[in-house]
């Protein structure tokens, strides 16, 4: 059930509401929660919150403004918000467009949202909070108890920041001192968005050195090294082994002679993708030119249906259309029907427009598209394709969309 205004347009971004419904990040939650915004506190749609739920505080995100408090609920049963952590990572527009999905097919609106970000999107992310200009120490005493703890804390900071659950832990009242030094403009909240989780590994063999003739090598050793090499010098451990017909015992006996490195090497965490070549525009006939003719003089939002039959050149006519809009800056999304036809449009994008075509689907693992939906975030020019589900791409310029 709707309670008051729901998600704000910008017109009425910085208007002041009482009451907030916001999602909470805890595992097994269910549905939306309604908390109070405390006079002086500016919450808006998207904001990313510290509230209280149960005996801990977590994590939360505002996706409804009320100017009135559910009926269910008396004001004294409604709790505060505790503090603001990091304004404007989702914009209040985002937060729209799933409302009206879930109004439109009737669909709670926990189910769209948990639809449409990645998992643990909210519990990956790390809040903070930072010294911005604090004030001269001499004036510490003047300061609520709360608030010289926390200084204190964040003076002492090697990189003077300190996640808000390290604050929490050594400052008695550590929200209330946060939302002090926020207020006198002398420290920030901010959501650190995760480094990549620990970088996977994979074992690696190199030639390092080539054996002189007189080298104190059996000929099983010696046949070993020429194989690597007649590989390039350089392969996987696993690789090695099997092609060598050899053991890991007797890499590393060649690798304390001096002839060879094994290593651990990071893996980078991206789906599957083959070597490919680059691909350049191909000429179009005069229909496929029409067409994209049409498509390039599209000013705002406007449907346009490409028909034609398979193999008639839709594609190129489609890439053709793109690359412009990545040039001015915007980005474009390409949806398929279903994830067995993601493989291969993506590498006929990914000849035409390299590494900025980013994959996201559900048959990702969710590592994949987590990382994809910060790749996303960043704002940068990029060609996102993926199932019906990546139509809750956050793209914030996007400029293309082409449903397949």
């Amino acid at each position: 059930m709707n309670h008051g205004l729901t998600f704000a347009a910008a017109a009425v971004r910085h208007q002041r509401f009482p009451w907030v419904e916001v999602l909470v990040d805890c595992p097994g939650v269910q549905g939306l929660y309604t908390y109070g915004v405390p006079t002086g506190m500016d919450v808006q749609i998207g904001d990313v919150l510290t509230v209280p739920f149960g005996a801990q505080q977590v994590g939360a995100i505002a996706l409804r403004a009320l100017d009135q408090h559910p009926s269910g609920l008396t004001v004294k049963q409604i709790r505060p918000v505790t503090a603001v952590i990091s304004s404007g990572i989702f914009r209040p527009t985002y937060w729209q467009l799933l409302e009206k999905v879930s109004s439109y097919y009737q669909t709670p609106l926990m189910a769209v949202i948990r639809t449409a970000l990645p998992p643990g999107l909210l519990g990956r992310s790390q809040r903070r909070v930072r010294l911005l200009t604090p004030p001269p120490t001499d004036q510490d005493s003047n300061l609520p108890e709360s608030a010289q703890c926390v200084l204190a804390q964040l003076r002492q900071a090697p990189q003077g920041h300190y996640s808000w659950q390290y604050l929490q832990q050594h400052c008695p009242g550590a929200s209330q001192g946060i939302q002090y030094l926020r207020q006198q403009g002398w420290a920030e909240g901010y959501l650190a968005l995760p480094q990549p989780p620990r970088p996977q590994q994979r074992q690696a063999v190199s030639v390092v050195a080539q054996p002189p003739d007189d080298a104190d090598l059996t000929p099983r050793q010696q046949e070993i090294i020429a194989l690597l090499q007649r590989q390039g010098g350089d392969l996987w451990l696993s690789d090695a082994l099997q092609y060598c017909r050899t053991t890991r015992h007797t890499l590393k006996a060649l690798a304390v002679k001096g002839y060879l490195v094994l290593e651990a090497r990071e893996v980078l965490r991206r789906p599957h993708q083959p070597a490919l070549g680059a691909d350049r525009p191909k000429p179009l006939m005069a229909d496929q030119q029409a067409a994209l003719a049409a498509l390039i003089a599209v000013q705002g939002y406007e449907t346009l249906l490409l028909h034609g039959v398979t193999g008639s050149g839709k594609t190129e006519v489609y890439l053709q259309a793109i690359a412009p809009r990545l040039d001015q800056g915007q980005s474009a999304l390409v949806l398929v029907p279903e994830i067995g036809l993601t493989p291969q449009l993506t590498d006929r994008f990914r000849q035409r427009f390299g590494e900025r075509v980013c994959v996201y689907h559900s048959g990702l693992s969710d590592g994949e598209r987590y990382d994809g939906w910060r790749q996303m975030l960043s704002g940068e020019p990029q060609v996102v394709i993926g199932t019906r589900s990546a139509v809750f791409a956050p793209l914030p310029n996007l400029g293309i969309r082409h449903l397949r």
